[in-house]
């Protein structure tokens, strides 16, 4: 809030605003419209090259204009030449009383037998009357037999492989023949611990993932032998 003082009551010069003048065309208001030039002046607009040689009428711009122009129509220079005979005109009159001596009986016989045999429609085959249908096939029953058999023989080699035969003999592996024997294994190991290190890290395929598991179980089998022999002095071997 604005505290009194005695400078309020004094009065303020009051301001006078000061109107400018109005402004006034310089052309009169009764011009008539043709004295107004309407861009007509002797201004140069934009330069150009001059028109191009040639010709630049509007007809090189019609349709088919500029197609070639064909020679007058005028007779063929190579007349065509009749193949087949003439057919008699309508004012020759027919050949009557023609005969002939052939014997249509036995030119149709001959006909018949020298012709191709049609086409006889053949009915879609049933596959549900065949023999076999709904039987196993014999191949899968090949398959099958074979199958059982190697697996019967490869338990048999299990068997044979895990029991000493009944005259077998035992003897004593001696420490040179030991340590040269497992010189021999982690030699075997180095070797194919290299293949295995040299395979493809991706697996993409049955053949690379078969060698891979082959040379992991190959190294199984030389590392547990390695231990059997490294356990102890006395080695006992099945003759």
């Amino acid at each position: 809030m604005q505290e009194e003082s005695v400078y309020a009551l004094i009065p303020s010069p009051q301001e006078v605003i000061s109107r400018p003048q109005m402004h006034t065309s310089k052309f009169g208001g009764k011009t008539h419209p043709g004295q107004f030039d309407f861009g007509q002046n002797k201004v140069q607009g934009h330069a150009t090259m001059g028109r191009p040689d040639g010709d630049n009428g509007p007809g090189r711009l019609l349709a088919h204009e500029k197609e070639p122009k064909l020679p007058a129509p005028g007779p063929p220079t190579m007349p065509k030449t009749k193949i087949r005979p003439p057919v008699p005109s309508k004012d020759e009159p027919p050949a009557m009383g023609l005969t002939s001596n052939k014997n249509f009986i036995t030119s149709n016989a001959v006909d018949v037998m020298l012709a191709k045999p049609g086409k006889v429609p053949q009915p879609e085959f049933q596959w549900t009357m065949k023999p076999d249908y709904g039987k196993v096939p014999m191949y899968l029953k090949r398959n099958k037999d074979r199958v059982a058999k190697e697996k019967e023989q490869f338990s048999q080699y299990l068997r044979m492989r895990g029991a000493p035969e009944p005259n077998a003999s035992v003897s004593q592996l001696s420490p040179e023949d030991r340590q040269q024997l497992v010189k021999h294994l982690k030699a075997k190991w180095g070797s194919i611990n290299t293949a295995y290190q040299g395979l493809s890290l991706s697996v993409d395929s049955a053949v690379k993932k078969g060698r891979k598991e082959g040379l992991e179980r190959d190294l199984a089998e030389i590392e547990r032998d390695i231990r059997t022999l490294e356990r102890g002095e006395v080695v006992l071997v099945v003759d």
